[in-house]
């Protein structure tokens, strides 16, 4: 089964710079990770858009993205230099996305579109952010990760699908779709979206242990990213309840169709915390196999 990690670890760019991202990935790779990424030291998953794409723009005061006009290119650079700094040191990495729903519902609207049921602000921003997928394709990711919370707590579905397929499909490695929260009432509907190879969501910490009991789930072909460690939570789980939940889903879900990784970024965590507890993931995940 594959290890991998949502996104975020609590090491801060402003702070250290590039040793943030040098710090993120071997903690990663000494907790035993396979598929790591630079760990998004330099801002949150919308600031980090935010900034790269023509037409929005981020005020650091508000901590708010601003959509002002037609939205055009993402600019890849400083995902390109974190890129560079994570391959330099580990085999296998993920390059992350945030989502065009997310980004869009984050970002106040003040020109061009006509609001928030405007399709074309969806579309447009997903053009961008494959954009930036594709610099990350071809300079050596191996998965692409898009990460769209928002879908959890009553976004678009029908735009939705057409934004993020239009990412999806745009990409040549395999994608990943992240949606943290309790996903019981869309999974079924997720799995029917064109261009996603694995769904990923959270299990230990936010309850969609129902969904590992819908024969939608076992006669597709999509694999699940288990969720196995709570991100909310300082407690570190002790590794026999991390065993128990991975062996419940390979109940439904063959070995070579499961992923394992954190419910959500460890951002707000402790160093030590995140580290001990993607350690403890590893463990489990070998007494598993």
């Amino acid at each position: 089964m594959l290890t991998t990690v949502i996104g975020s670890y609590p090491l801060h760019y402003s702070g250290l710079g590039r040793d943030a991202i040098a710090g993120s990935v071997k903690d990663q790779l000494d907790a035993g990770i396979q598929l790591v990424t630079d760990g998004q030291t330099r801002y949150d998953i919308v600031e980090y858009f935010a900034r790269a794409i023509d037409g929005y723009r981020y005020d650091t005061d508000s901590s708010q993205g601003f959509i002002q006009g037609k939205i055009g290119k993402g600019d890849p650079g400083v995902f390109l230099e974190d890129l560079d700094i994570t391959r330099g040191i580990a085999p296998h990495v993920k390059g992350n996305i945030t989502g065009p729903v997310t980004l869009v519902f984050s970002s106040r609207i003040e020109g061009y579109y006509r609001g928030y049921q405007d399709k074309q602000v969806y579309l447009d921003t997903a053009e961008a952010l494959l954009g930036i997928g594709r610099a990350l394709e071809q300079n050596g990711v191996e998965w692409i990760q898009i990460d769209e919370p928002f879908l959890s707590v009553g976004a678009p579905m029908d735009i939705a699908r057409e934004a993020v397929q239009r990412i999806a499909l745009g990409l040549k490695v395999p994608v990943a779709l992240h949606v943290c929260g309790n996903v019981n009432r869309i999974f079924k509907e997720l799995l029917e979206w064109d261009g996603i190879r694995m769904l990923s969501h959270a299990f230990m910490g936010d309850g969609s242990l129902e969904i590992l009991d819908f024969p939608e789930l076992r006669d597709s072909d999509k694999m699940l990213g288990l969720g196995c460690i709570d991100t909310k939570s300082t407690r570190v789980e002790e590794v026999e309840e991390i065993e128990k939940l991975i062996r419940k889903a390979l109940t439904r879900v063959p070995a070579e169709r499961l992923a394992l990784h954190p419910d959500c970024g460890l951002r707000i965590l402790p160093r030590e915390v995140a580290f001990e507890k993607m350690k403890r993931m590893v463990i489990a995940a070998g007494r598993v196999l």
